[in-house]
């Protein structure tokens, strides 16, 4: 979807620049009439002019009124926004597979369903993004690094196995996959899925702050059973009633921390379906064009054809 906005500033400049236009318009038309009649037959020079008069003048005025409305239009800030397939951004896939993550509750289970709808993310991306992968227990495991060759990343995701190493080390986690992506000059964006708590490694507070530090941002989603009756019905839960829910599996507060402290989008999900639905959300982004020149640019034009008109016998009485 692409849409149009900007500041509605100058909107009461415009209205008022385009009365005056038209105030003009009828103004001089009556005046030049009046001169006509004085001078001459108006019927018979309108007949001579092709009746083309009256015409002349509303293209005159028309061209007049779209040249300022351009021109105020530029200098509201217009910004063109599309919605992309994460064109300006860079990822890392981060797996937690931690035991717990063989739970039957999300078909076939959750770390089967995590692979499966991970790889279809990466194969919605477009070859100008790069992402690496990561998974974890209670070590952190480097898959594959940041490339953009994306059938390698996917086929890295179906090789992923559950980890040897108890525990859940997100911490660590986190601040490997924000290191993955120091070199990248895009936007930086880890994609984290568990359904554990950090009991191993760094803190999450030390990951949180070292990936805001190089401006990265967190995205995490939680996988796991959960008591709350405002899910919708795709058991996605986010914004203010990710923090009603209760996970009993799950540490909200340190996966909320690491969303909130990277401007990052913390979701909880319940459901294959919920998955799907978290994972799309981080694919559609908003890319922000500037098109005020554009528009300026178009207002100069306009102003040019209005001298060539008014240069020319298409003004045909002076």
């Amino acid at each position: 979807m692409v849409r149009l906005i900007f500041t509605d500033q100058y909107a009461n400049i415009l209205l008022l620049m385009t009365g005056l236009v038209l105030l003009v318009f009828m103004y001089g038309y009556t005046k030049k009439k009046e001169r006509t009649m004085k001078f001459g037959n108006y019927e018979t020079l309108q007949k001579v002019a092709g009746g083309n008069i009256l015409r002349a003048d509303l293209l005159l005025a028309v061209t007049r009124v779209l040249a300022i409305s351009a021109l105020l239009i530029g200098l509201s800030s217009p910004v063109l926004v599309q919605e992309v397939q994460g064109a300006e951004t860079d990822f890392v896939i981060t797996l937690d597979t931690s035991a717990s993550m063989f739970t039957g509750d999300v078909e076939p289970n959750r770390f089967e369903a995590a692979k499966d709808i991970s790889r279809d993310f990466v194969g919605e991306l477009g070859n100008s993004s790069q992402v690496g992968l990561i998974s974890y227990s209670g070590d952190v495991i480097e898959e594959q690094g940041l490339n953009n060759d994306l059938s390698l990343i996917r086929a890295g995701i179906d090789e992923v196995e559950m980890g040897e190493v108890p525990g859940t080390a997100t911490g660590d986690a986190v601040a490997s996959s924000a290191s993955m992506l120091l070199s990248s000059e895009k936007n930086k964006s880890v994609v984290l899925v568990t359904d554990g708590t950090n009991n191993r490694g760094q803190s999450i507070e030390e990951a949180a702050e070292f990936a805001s530090r190089h401006n990265v941002t967190i995205n995490p989603i939680g996988i796991g059973e959960a008591d709350v009756e405002d899910e919708d019905e795709e058991g996605l839960i986010q914004g203010e009633e990710a923090t009603r829910a209760s996970f009993p599996n799950l540490n909200q507060d340190e996966l909320l921390l690491l969303a909130n402290q990277t401007d990052g989008e913390a979701s909880f999900v319940t459901s294959r379906d919920g998955l799907e639905a978290a994972f799309i959300e981080l694919e559609e982004q908003e890319v922000e064009t500037d098109i005020s020149r554009y528009f300026i640019l178009l207002a100069g034009v306009l102003l040019i054809l209005d001298a060539v008109y008014r240069s020319t016998d298409l003004e045909v009485i002076p």
